[in-house]
């Protein structure tokens, strides 16, 4: 891999972490706006999903990646 093609790569992961920042926060707020996201059975099930969707990926990309 040449020295070019890693910059662009480089950069491309920059631009990637700076815009799931963006839409990290835009869904946050849009989820913010509905009263039920702040009941505790939501936010509860809501850590559930998270944690239930995390494993299996993090085991994917510590396997393969």
């Amino acid at each position: 891999m040449t020295k070019r093609i890693r910059t662009k790569l480089l950069f491309a992961e920059i631009v990637l972490i700076i815009a799931s920042v963006f839409i990290f926060r835009g869904l946050w707020l849009l989820l913010d706006l509905y009263p039920v996201m702040h009941e505790e059975w939501v936010l509860v099930l809501s850590l559930i999903v998270g944690i239930v969707l995390t494993i299996p990926a993090m085991r994917y990309i510590l396997r393969y990646g």
